[in-house]
């Protein structure tokens, strides 16, 4: 069994690094974004963080395959055999990067036989870094200063949303009915990236509808925090856990974030399901 004390003590300054290459681009300005294949934008920010993630994981663990956003496309026949492999964001939120409003993260997590068990998500505006694992409980760190334990928080009469910027609002509009009927206060926090769910694992937040389409690392760092600190990210369809690397494609299913385990995703997914019908 891999330490995961050892390995967050030698992720936490490969994220700051790619963190400071991040900031040298954004603080800049002035830089090129270039169009990937899905349409999506890429910066030189991007590539240089996925550089310097992709060198550091290889030194520290040479023999642990690499899935990253900004690397070389990995058929599934090859994926197949991976029982454990490193799934990489090396800048989510570019769109946010790009804006200028300081929403973006670096993601790193460690999959094991198909679930994230490590993650660790750095904010370098901030200097914030959050991790948890199947080992740990989860952590919060600002600046290099004593971390402090996270935990997320049981439900109350007031819910918190944690809203994407920019995805998906039409499509929760039969959900959130459903919300507004159920909790007396609800509140929208809109916010981009995966500090969506650092929200709701330090208990800021308490739910966080995706029913727009993400990748793999977009949620396997912050799904190994959320649970480590109480929390769940699950399939929007059948309310299991999302699995990683078990088919072709690299797109995840909808899925909800929940800070407290007893959210009653059951009731009111299927009233939504009943209006919609």
């Amino acid at each position: 069994m891999m330490n995961h004390q050892q390995l967050i003590k030698s992720l936490i300054p490969l994220c700051q690094q790619a963190g400071a290459a991040i900031m040298q681009v954004y603080e800049h300005k002035d830089f090129a974004i270039d169009t990937k294949q899905d349409q999506s934008p890429v910066t030189s920010a991007d590539l240089a963080a996925h550089e310097i993630i992709q060198q550091g994981l290889l030194a520290l663990t040479p023999n642990i395959p690499q899935l990253s956003e900004e690397g070389k496309a990995v058929s599934f026949k090859q994926r197949q055999q991976w029982n454990r492999f490193w799934c990489i964001d090396p800048l989510d939120g570019t769109k946010e990067f790009i804006q200028g409003n300081d929403e973006f993260t670096v993601n790193i997590a460690l999959i094991e036989n198909n679930k994230p068990v490590l993650g660790i998500i750095y904010v370098p505006v901030s200097k914030t870094c959050y991790w948890g694992s199947t080992q740990l409980q989860a952590k919060k760190q600002i600046n290099g200063q004593h971390s402090i334990h996270i935990r997320s928080r049981p439900l109350g009469q007031e819910l918190v949303i944690a809203a994407s910027r920019r995805h998906g609002e039409d499509n929760n509009d039969g959900l959130l009915k459903q919300l507004y009927k159920h909790f007396r206060h609800v509140h929208n926090h809109a916010m981009g990236s995966s500090l969506k769910m650092c929200l709701i694992a330090e208990g800021v937040a308490d739910f966080y509808p995706r029913l727009y389409p993400t990748s793999e690392w977009d949620t396997a760092a912050a799904q190994a925090i959320v649970e480590a600190a109480g929390g769940r990210l699950v399939n929007a369809t059948n309310l299991q856990p999302l699995a990683y690397n078990e088919q072709e494609s690299l797109e995840n299913p909808f899925f909800y974030v929940c800070g407290d385990p007893q959210f009653p995703l059951e009731e009111i997914t299927l009233r939504d399901k009943t209006m919609s019908i």
